[in-house]
């Protein structure tokens, strides 16, 4: 992957930058100290430099410098307010320096695939199917798993799972955002791979949907004593827990 060396003052919006670049390129974090630049510059030896410069002030002039000075020729991609980019604009005229005012992660995917002659549609779409939340469903009955895949696939990513140890590997790979869980599996049924979940401090949160195949009362309490953040009976109607998958997410942002 290209190195890419990103310099700011580590806050939430060039964390999120470096969160979604990361999955296509090779990035390290910097802060924007030009001591701290020179360093990395001959540490990491980046292909580009992309800088958040909304909070540099007149001395983030040496920023510039120690790039220029390590290698004239290296491509460096700002963005942040033009009135910024004002400050700063002799660095601009070499070509060394380009400008993204205010971007968004598609402008800035594009800019940075321009520098290296990459076509940026492979990575857009895969940065949107990133985007989406995760979502493991476990069942036994692989007809029921290809049924929910093909019901959610559509908004969220999917993971599939026809046992708790394939869950508990699953989770390991990609935190999930929610489960859904079968209640009446064999060997390991969905009471004990709830408790699995929840001795994992990681996923311990992790909210469960349960599916059950037994509509009655008595099965009904006893799934709902376990206090899963919903249940459904078998099989589940597409907009119905969508609908609740939805409200689940939408309480967490709250």
């Amino acid at each position: 992957m290209r190195k890419i060396l990103i310099v700011g003052d580590f806050n939430n919006d060039t964390s999120d930058v470096n969160s979604y670049l990361s999955h296509h390129f090779h990035t390290q974090l910097c802060t924007d100290s030009a001591k701290i630049v020179r360093s990395m510059l001959k540490l990491y030896n980046p292909e580009l430099v992309l800088m958040d410069i909304d909070d540099f002030e007149l001395n983030h002039e040496e920023v510039f410098e120690a790039i220029r000075e390590f290698n004239s020729e290296l491509p460096v991609l700002t963005y942040g307010r033009e009135t910024k980019k004002q400050m700063f604009i002799s660095y601009y005229y070499s070509g060394q320096c380009k400008h993204v005012a205010q971007p968004s992660k598609e402008l800035l995917i594009q800019s940075i695939c321009k520098e290296f002659n990459m076509n940026a549609d492979a990575i857009l779409n895969a940065v949107e199917e990133t985007d989406k939340k995760h979502i493991i469903v476990v069942d036994d009955n692989p007809v029921l798993l290809r049924n929910m895949r093909n019901m959610l696939q559509d908004k969220y990513r999917v993971t599939l799972a026809t046992s708790a140890a394939q869950c508990m590997k699953a989770m390991g790979t990609d935190k999930p955002d929610l489960i859904i869980l079968d209640y009446e599996m064999p060997v390991v049924d969905g009471r004990q791979t709830l408790e699995m979940i929840r001795a994992e401090d990681d996923v311990k949160d992790v909210p469960v949907i349960f599916l059950t195949g037994i509509a009655d009362k008595e099965h009904v309490d006893a799934v709902l004593d376990l206090k899963p953040a919903g249940y459904f009976v078998k099989p589940p109607m597409q907009t119905k827990i969508i609908n609740a998958i939805e409200n689940i997410f939408l309480k967490q942002s709250e």
